[in-house]
């Protein structure tokens, strides 16, 4: 019984030793070659980082009108937490004059809007408590 246990052992290790060694190995892709170590690194031209920068400010520009538009859509559908949120991390960004304008007008519009709403609340919170004490016979 050992000698049979023994022999499934080594048969068993044999096979995991030989599928290991003669798998085959992939091989990882080439890295690109690095320029001569004699060679000078070649530059961007300035022309290339002007378009990049460009490109970068025309997504940032983009990006901003669209939050802008939500802001706007917000303030319409009266939640004007959620409006406000978002025009707080607009003010993070990066905006053109005509954005900035239009972030400050709708920044007016929303704390306009949240005095009044504060002030409906705090007037109606009067009442009830005028009520309340009337019918208490106050």
């Amino acid at each position: 019984m050992r000698v049979l246990s023994f022999t499934t052992s080594v048969l068993l290790s044999a096979t995991v030793a030989l599928t290991i060694g003669c798998s085959k190995s992939e091989e990882s892709p080439a890295a690109p070659s690095a320029p001569a170590a004699g060679a000078p690194a070649e530059a961007p031209k300035p022309a290339e980082v002007q378009k990049a920068a460009e490109a970068a400010v025309d997504t940032s520009s983009a990006e901003a009108s669209k939050l802008l538009d939500q802001a706007k859509s917000l303030i319409s559908d009266q939640k004007y937490t959620d409006a406000a949120d978002l025009l707080k991390r607009l003010s993070d960004m990066k905006l053109t004059p005509e954005q900035q304008k239009m972030l400050d007008d709708l920044k007016a519009q929303v704390q306009k809007a949240l005095a009044g709403a504060s002030g409906a609340a705090s007037d109606a919170a009067n009442k009830a408590s005028e009520a309340v004490g009337g019918a208490l016979g106050k």
